[in-house]
């Protein structure tokens, strides 16, 4: 006869492979922006309605709730003021309304599959890792088949992939480097699985080669940082040697030409975000406005998470946003364990990227890779309160026997 625990891990094994596969088509999805990562998330928001007062009252839960909402009410703020004042680039509803729902739902959503145990993190990683390292092979295949491919001619090939543009493709394999590092930090793994992490950084460093992005580079060099901070005089004196040879290169090639309209362009964008910000620094232009403000001259957007913020929804909704991150980054860096700390490699990786290229209230290749980090950094959070439970019960448990 089986028991209630086989009877359980029949009937919920049909749910976790539901869930995997759904997960799969959210994340390979949205590198590529297709319509799947818009179905894909509804039905992963739609999964709320089975939660029950055990999931909402829950620690990660609360905690991605309170962060999300410390920045996004002021950005509703700034949208209401908006129509109060019948301004022209206002925010429309139904583009707030879509923005609550990606932030708030997915977030809450992923928890909850979490929560359910319908998938644990270990499988939520590989399915991460499985996704970006095939964006990555389907980049690296792309490249090689071209009939100039070449290791040196960087900048002047740039793959995108199915990505569809070479600095969003050089994102996404700048994290993929960033996450299978903080695996193989990991020294409890197998040699299989510690050889296919090897052989998956090598092509996430050849994906961001060959993509040409310096954001990807930066982003990438963030994260590692991160894993690996300078603060030995062996690993100073290698970043160190790292810089000093990438600045040798970068001066003694034509690539300083090839960079310097794109450098242009950007500086007069942020100079002209910071212009309009300053116009209007309360409530901002409304979500997608940077081309419509008068005056405007020049590329599509500010190519800046913090200045698009400010001057979508003003400086109070910037203000928050990066107190939530600030609250984030402080609680995983005090919590100090393997898995905080890519977490925190992570979230450090995406700001930077933000800060060279991405909006996070309209790019949806920049959006879902970061509320899947802040929705883990709060299922972490949740693990490590359950952790400290048990470990607390543990002890009352030793000092009663000893007290008997």
């Amino acid at each position: 006869m089986t028991g209630p625990s086989q009877k359980q891990e029949q009937r919920l094994a049909p749910a976790s492979l539901a869930t995997i596969a759904l997960l799969v088509i959210f994340l390979f999805s949205t590198p590529a922006k297709w319509a799947t990562q818009h179905i894909s998330s509804v039905l992963i928001l739609l999964t709320l309605f089975l939660a029950r007062r055990d999931f909402w009252v829950s620690l990660p839960a609360r905690a991605y709730a309170r962060l999300t909402l410390l920045w996004l009410v002021p950005v509703i703020g700034a949208t209401a003021l908006q129509h109060v004042q019948h301004l022209e680039t206002a925010t429309r509803w139904s583009e707030q309304a879509t923005l609550i729902l990606r932030l708030l739902g997915v977030g809450l959503g992923v928890l909850f599959l979490l929560h359910k145990q319908w998938l644990t993190l270990r499988q939520l990683t590989m399915v991460i890792l499985g996704c970006l390292l095939a964006h990555g092979l389907i980049g690296m295949g792309q490249w090689i088949l071209l009939p100039d491919f070449s290791l040196t001619a960087w900048r002047s090939i740039r793959i995108q992939g199915i990505v569809g543009n070479p600095n969003p493709y050089g994102f996404f394999m700048a994290l993929g480097l960033v996450l299978s590092a903080a695996l193989l930090r990991d020294r409890g793994i197998s040699q299989t699985l510690r050889l296919v992490l090897w052989i998956a950084t090598s092509i996430f460093a050849l994906g961001i080669l060959s993509s040409g992005s310096r954001g990807a580079i930066i982003t990438a060099a963030t994260g590692i940082a991160v894993l690996f901070p300078p603060n030995t005089a062996r690993r100073i004196s290698l970043y160190g040697a790292i810089l000093g040879s990438l600045a040798i290169a970068y001066f003694i090639s034509h690539w300083q030409d090839t960079n310097a309209h794109s450098d242009d362009t950007r500086a007069a964008a942020l100079k002209f975000s910071l212009e309009s910000i300053a116009q209007r620094p309360l409530a901002g232009w409304g979500f997608q406005s940077f081309m419509r403000i008068p005056g405007h001259s020049g590329i599509n957007a500010p190519h800046n998470m913090l200045a698009d913020l400010a001057l979508s929804s003003g400086v109070i909704a910037l203000g928050a946003f990066l107190l939530s991150i600030a609250l984030v980054g402080y609680r995983l860096l005090r919590m100090d364990t393997p898995l905080t700390r890519t977490l925190l490699a992570l979230l450090a990786s995406a700001f930077v990227a933000g800060t060279l290229e991405y909006s996070i209230l309209t790019s949806n290749h920049f959006r879902g890779p970061w509320v899947l980090l802040i929705a883990l950094a709060c299922h972490a959070f949740g693990m490590a309160r359950h952790s400290h439970k048990q470990d607390t019960t543990a002890a009352s448990h030793r000092k009663g026997v000893l007290a008997s």
